[in-house]
């Protein structure tokens, strides 16, 4: 990618990546700066992509990543846009390194998906009641992940609808959402065989 590259994720991953560079450990805050005026979906993006590439076998990452579903869950049933974080929250750090490394295997699925996502539906991620799915999705999604998160391989599956979300809103793509509520029937299929 360069660094002409305005599409929305591509501008992401080059300022996660820039921020990676200069830092060997960078905070939650720091993050969350990086990300600028970009709305939630970004921040999806990057916190689902947090349980799927390497930075998600960090210790007690999925339960921070919970915490942040659940806090822009909240947010977004207040219909707030940006987003609050609790100063013990703010504290917590991560590799640059780590980082940097799973920007770089996210870009070319990055560069996959950008012909396929584009405005359309958005009725589906726009408008108090899609909104109020999407939070209560997330906010539910937070809590499973806060209290299931140790079970291997559950954050990673749980992280697969949130991730589709993410880039729902933040290409205004209401298709992608409705494949992202779609995918959550299997996701619930998936978490009974592991309880009964």
């Amino acid at each position: 990618m360069n660094s002409q590259d305005d599409w929305i994720i591509s501008s992401l991953l080059e300022d996660l990546a820039a921020l990676a560079l200069a830092n060997d450990r960078i905070s939650i805050a720091d993050l969350v700066e990086a990300l600028g005026a970009r709305g939630f979906g970004p921040l999806l993006v990057m916190l689902s992509a947090f349980l799927i590439l390497p930075v998600g076998m960090l210790p007690g990452l999925p339960g921070v990543v919970a915490i942040f579903m659940i806090l822009i869950g909240g947010r977004m049933m207040t219909g707030e846009t940006t987003l609050w974080l609790p100063a013990r929250l703010r504290r917590v750090h991560i590799s640059g390194h780590v980082l940097a490394v799973s920007v770089a295997r996210a870009q070319p699925a990055a560069l996959w998906l950008r012909p396929l996502l584009t405005p359309r539906l958005v009725a589906l991620i726009e408008g108090r009641i899609a909104t109020r799915l999407i939070a209560l999705v997330l906010i539910g999604t937070g809590v499973l992940i806060f209290l299931l998160g140790f079970i291997p391989g559950l954050p990673f599956v749980l992280s697969l609808h949130v991730l589709m979300l993410g880039l729902a809103l933040s290409t205004r793509d209401g298709l992608v959402a409705a494949l992202a509520y779609a995918l959550m029937g299997p996701e619930i299929i998936f978490i009974w065989r592991v309880f009964t």
